[in-house]
């Protein structure tokens, strides 16, 4: 393979990546600082100075270290910012949301922290490529002329297909990995290219070449549709449980019940990115799995619109996952607007979780709870006799979850409750009214052990929401304002109990 042909591709390929990040950035900027022309002024802004940046620093150190190993070099190292930005920036945005109050500073400085090393990196390689392919002064200007004609061709790819299939298909950041991968191969066919392997690597590059998940939980189409439709309520239906309420804003689709006047919300997706946990308390719900030593069974009592089941079952494609929903209307509307599919490790049942539990006699390495009517749980999945099936079905070593909400009487009776069945008990406030609750149904693990756990299964699993940071969310004060009583299948008023110093716990 000749050289000016690995070149040539590149430069398409970082035109591409370029423009399709600077696209993709204000899916990363829009949930902080808004989708107005500040926050579009900033992303194009910082990819003009930093391409400004990269021309003058590509073309001098082109001029030192004229290598196609050098070359390589700068694109891997901006491609690799690329391929760890979604380790990092929900933290970098918050920090940026915290710091500055002016929504245009704001927006800018939250550009520049995404945008400018990658794309500073990227911009080198027009200058240094020009430099590489150049062997006559006569042939100056139909080499620049190709170089910047190739790297525009890909701008115009990565920007339509990035707007027009990547958005609307996959997630934010499935294509910001996708985005990363492409720029480190392209970088290595250019490090390697002297050695006379690029052959093998092109190949090697194509059998590594992002695609679709093996066994995909979410049906993309649906979600596709959903988003076409313009925002508003896009369903109602009346059930034997519920009154079940679609809307759409945005992005963001939201399953809702209303029950004596009150509208409940039960799961919101992200329709762009079936990765992302939009609501806080599932992200921190998902810490349960860092519990077990080797998680394999996961029961989930709850669905909603299968946001947790979903985000699990793809980040971990050897876990078994049984969701069980006792309102069939909700489990067809799960299905029906936000995509969720069944398949051979997770399934969706119809039927109530204790029914299951007291039926069902094998175990699970993580029960995870999350089963409300309107703003509460149901009683009889409140009480000790419950706590006690759940114990009985866990696994050794397994641990249950359970989302409930504080500052009610009803909070410091639950807790009281735990308590009295299961050996360990740790809190971990969501920060937005709830608190996750994981237990054990013996000792529980000891600090090191549950650090170690959650980072050796965050670097395996790759999560959005990384588990040693959820970890540290865990709080050794119950935040209980009120009495508690023991909670049993003869005496459980939790209606009552939620409305002693509290409101009505509604559900966020």
């Amino acid at each position: 393979m000749s050289q000016r042909t690995p070149i040539y591709l590149v430069a398409f390929v970082t035109g591409a990546i370029v423009m399709s990040f600077e696209m993709l950035g204000s899916r990363y900027l829009n949930p902080y600082f808004g989708s107005g022309i500040y926050t579009w002024a900033s992303l194009i802004s910082t990819v003009l100075a930093a391409l400004c940046v990269g021309y003058f620093i590509g073309g001098l150190v082109a001029d030192r270290h004229p290598s196609a190993t050098v070359l390589g070099a700068t694109v891997v190292i901006g491609s690799a910012y690329v391929l760890a930005l979604p380790l990092f920036s929900e933290r970098l945005l918050e920090a940026a949301l915290a710091a500055v109050d002016d929504v245009r500073t704001g927006s800018l400085a939250a550009a520049f922290a995404i945008l400018f090393v990658p794309v500073t990196f990227l911009g080198m390689y027009s200058p240094f490529g020009i430099r590489l392919l150049l062997q006559s002064p006569e042939s100056s200007g139909r080499v620049s002329g190709t170089v910047y004609g190739v790297s525009t061709a890909g701008s115009i790819v990565g920007t339509l297909g990035t707007t027009f299939f990547l958005i609307p298909t996959i997630g934010t950041r499935a294509i910001t990995l996708a985005l990363g991968v492409a720029g480190i191969l392209s970088g290595l066919l250019l490090i390697l290219l002297p050695r006379r392997v690029a052959p093998a690597l092109v190949a090697l590059a194509l059998l590594a070449a992002p695609a679709a998940r093996a066994e995909d939980l979410i049906d993309p189409a649906i979600r596709a549709d959903m988003l076409k439709r313009p925002d508003g309520r896009i369903a109602r239906t009346e059930t034997e449980y519920n009154d079940i309420f679609i809307t759409k804003r945005g992005d963001m689709l939201t399953m809702s019940f209303q029950l004596k006047g009150f509208d409940y919300t039960e799961s919101v997706a992200n329709l762009t990115d079936p990765d992302d946990l939009p609501v806080r308390y599932t992200q921190v719900m998902t810490l349960g799995v860092a519990y077990p030593a080797e998680p394999k069974r996961v029961l989930m009592i709850g669905l909603g619109g299968g946001s947790i089941s979903t985000y699990l079952g793809r980040f971990m494609p050897e876990l078994e996952i049984d969701t069980v929903e006792v309102d069939p209307g909700v489990i067809q509307a799960a299905k029906r607007y936000f995509g969720v599919k069944d398949s051979a490790r997770v399934r969706y049942l119809e039927g109530d979780g204790r029914v299951l539990l007291n039926r069902r006699r094998e175990t699970y390495d993580l029960i995870l709870v999350d089963a409300f009517h309107g703003g509460y749980v149901p009683f009889h999945l409140l009480t000790k006799e419950f706590y006690e099936l759940i114990r009985q079905r866990l696994a050794p070593g397994g641990a249950a979850a359970f989302n409930i909400h504080d500052g009610t009487k009803l909070y410091a009776s639950t807790l009281l409750t735990l308590r009295t069945v299961f050996g360990g008990v740790h809190l971990y406030p969501s920060g937005t009214g709830e608190v996750i609750t994981v237990v054990t149904a013996g000792p529980p693990p000891s600090a090191e052990d549950l650090a170690r756990r959650a980072a050796a299964l965050q670097e395996k699993a790759k999560f959005r929401f990384a588990l040693p940071d959820l970890l540290a969310r865990r709080t050794e004060k119950s935040g209980a304002t009120q009495t508690g009583e023991l909670l049993t299948d003869d005496f459980a008023p939790v209606n009552l109990y939620d409305t002693i110093g509290g409101g009505r716990g509604k559900k966020k």
